[in-house]
């Protein structure tokens, strides 16, 4: 089986390599292999959706950065330099 394939495609949809060859492997069980297969297909899906609400999440905030901002004037009057030099806590 020419396996380059199936690795780039596992690699376009987000799995690590070490998640990769667990798809392997679990290709050749026909007992188990395709619950495992969906199981770990699931649990990658949880994690890109929780980047997803992470990069939404960055996305408002920059872009009520980006709203308040003047774009002239004194550096001070700058939220999104404000932001930047404030450590979070």
């Amino acid at each position: 089986m020419n396996t380059r394939r199936p690795i780039r495609r596992a690699k376009e949809l987000g799995f690590t390599l070490e998640e990769i060859r667990e798809l392997l492997a679990l290709s050749a069980d026909r007992e188990r292999g395709v619950r495992g297969v969906k199981k770990r297909a699931e649990t990658r899906l949880v994690g890109i959706e929780r980047r997803i609400r992470g990069m939404k999440r960055v996305q408002r905030g920059l872009k009520n950065l980006i709203d308040a901002c003047p774009g002239r004037g004194a550096l001070e009057s700058c939220p999104i330099l404000t932001a930047l030099s404030h450590e979070e806590a």
